[in-house]
């Protein structure tokens, strides 16, 4: 029997890498999503011909299908995520070096209310729950503070956390909303605001 407090011996595992085809479509989804449909709207005012509207929709809709398909395929799980606290962090047992172990290979970490998850890139984002969708860039940079000081305490205090992410870009998303119509009101990288256009 394993004893559940060693040290892992795959400390230096790397991070699931996706492949670069889904790189590609994680860069292009959300633009082609958004061009395909300004393209049926405009076919509908008549600023464009029908044909150029069934154009955009067949470009948005390869794109929607495409986001729901293609992670799956490039084994990305979005849906996994763990729940790590102070205590399993504190005692350093078998669950937090499974937390570990599962974050790296993909799954979401949940900490002190802000979520870290790999995304393509070679990006770490970091999301943080605002309590209103009218946010001032006060509070949009308190929030992202907490994000950060949520990201470093992990790094420092949790080796395999520090190791997972390390030469990564780190973002902060703040965002409204825990269902499917949950949406980043802004982001917050490099210590730069950035508001939607």
């Amino acid at each position: 029997m394993t004893n559940p407090y060693s040290s892992p011996t795959n400390l230096h595992q790397e991070v699931a890498i996706q492949p670069m085809w889904y790189v590609w479509f994680y860069k292009a989804y959300q633009p082609a999503w958004w061009i395909g449909t300004a393209l049926v709207v405009a076919s509908w005012l008549n600023v464009v011909t029908p044909t150029i509207g069934w154009i955009g929709f067949a470009l948005a809709g390869t794109a929607a299908l495409g986001s729901y398909i293609l992670p799956s395929i490039a084994g990305i799980k979005q849906e996994d995520y763990v729940i790590l606290d102070s205590r399993l962090v504190k005692n350093k047992d078998e669950a937090y070096y499974n937390a570990m172990e599962r974050f790296r290979n993909g799954a979401t970490l949940l900490y002190d209310g802000v979520a870290f998850g790999f995304r393509p890139n070679n990006e770490i984002a970091c999301g943080v729950m605002a309590g209103t969708v009218t946010l001032t860039e006060s509070s949009a940079m308190e929030l992202a503070e907490h994000a950060q000081s949520v990201f470093a305490q992990l790094q420092t205090e949790c080796k395999e956390f520090a190791l997972a992410v390390a030469d990564h870009t780190f973002r902060v998303s703040i965002m409204f909303g825990q269902d499917a119509y949950s949406r980043e009101l802004c982001r917050v990288v490099d210590g730069n605001l950035q508001w939607p256009r």
